[in-house]
């Protein structure tokens, strides 16, 4: 099909093409693409080219190279000496934020600072402080800073996501969306009967992380916070979902306006991890990696 006993036609003949004809076939045989990419391979690949000092005895370089590279690796992890033996200089004048309230996430730059009232997400941020700490809209405002950091990424750590706060990031069409997630959050079930007691449960949500901010609070004994605290919020555009697959964790939005719902600021520990989108004709469908689909699952024929 490709070559046609025609040596003219050897440049359509390399594996990338011909993989086209069985996509179908390898999804059945591996799962979703994402289970089983090469990237992590390509990526070694592309680690042991410099290795190849020699043309005459490429494969005892490369060799060579391979056990010096894991010797090395060993020394670092026996010795905790992963900086000093490092063969690459660290990279510099990457801002980066660790918070001791929140050991799972570090956040990363862009970084910008600004005035708390020039902030959109003001009145949230005085329901999001009042909620926390049981005070009045009042009290919270009293505690407001002056300024607050944003910051453009957060990272969650021990294998997690890195997700991008849409304020910071410049949507492309040949560029993956790494700003839509999945969160938590506590929900009173009788909020629509003001005289029932007030009965929490966890919910799942989906939406767009558009802000990441850092408030660093003062102590207001009055209002219930009786040390100095730093509180990181995600502001997120949750999404309205119309429907969703019954076995697989796949739900669906309309498309524009009309997809999107209130501005949620919660913590920002509620994030549990960032999701995919699909279009589907006039709607999105998200995909969620961490529940049902997180996985491939081989069944014996």
């Amino acid at each position: 099909m490709y070559y046609q006993h025609s040596p003219a036609r050897l440049a359509a003949c390399p594996l990338t093409i011909h993989a086209l004809l069985h996509i179908a076939d390898s999804i059945e045989a591996a799962g979703p693409v994402w289970a089983s990419w090469a990237f992590p391979m390509e990526r070694y690949c592309a680690r042991l080219q410099p290795a190849l000092r020699s043309r005459r005895f490429p494969d005892a370089s490369m060799s060579r190279h391979v056990v010096a590279t894991a010797q090395l690796q060993q020394v670092k992890l026996l010795y905790d000496l992963t900086a000093e033996l490092a063969l690459e200089p660290p990279r510099g004048g990457v801002q980066r934020l660790s918070v001791p309230e929140y050991p799972t996430c570090i956040l990363l730059a862009p970084r910008n600072i600004q005035t708390i009232n020039d902030h959109p997400c003001k009145e949230k941020i005085v329901g999001a402080i009042a909620t926390r700490f049981e005070t009045t809209a009042a009290g919270a405002r009293q505690v407001l800073p002056q300024v607050l950091e944003s910051w453009g990424k957060v990272q969650i750590l021990d294998g997690g996501d890195t997700i991008r706060a849409s304020a910071f990031s410049k949507a492309r069409d040949d560029s993956r969306d790494a700003t839509y997630v999945r969160y938590e959050i506590l929900v009173d079930v009788n909020a629509q009967y003001p005289r029932r007691p007030v009965v929490l449960e966890k919910r799942t949500f989906y939406g767009q992380l558009q802000h990441i901010l850092v408030l660093r609070l003062t102590s207001s004994p009055r209002n219930n916070i009786m040390e100095p605290k730093t509180i990181v919020f995600a502001a997120i555009r949750s999404c309205t979902i119309e429907e969703s697959h019954r076995d697989l964790d796949i739900h669906f939005y309309s498309d524009g306006a009309a997809g999107l719902g209130a501005l949620d600021v919660v913590d920002i520990s509620c994030v549990q991890c960032l999701v995919g989108r699909v279009p589907d004709g006039h709607r999105w469908a998200i995909v969620d990696r961490s529940g049902t689909l997180s996985r491939a699952i081989y069944a014996e024929e």
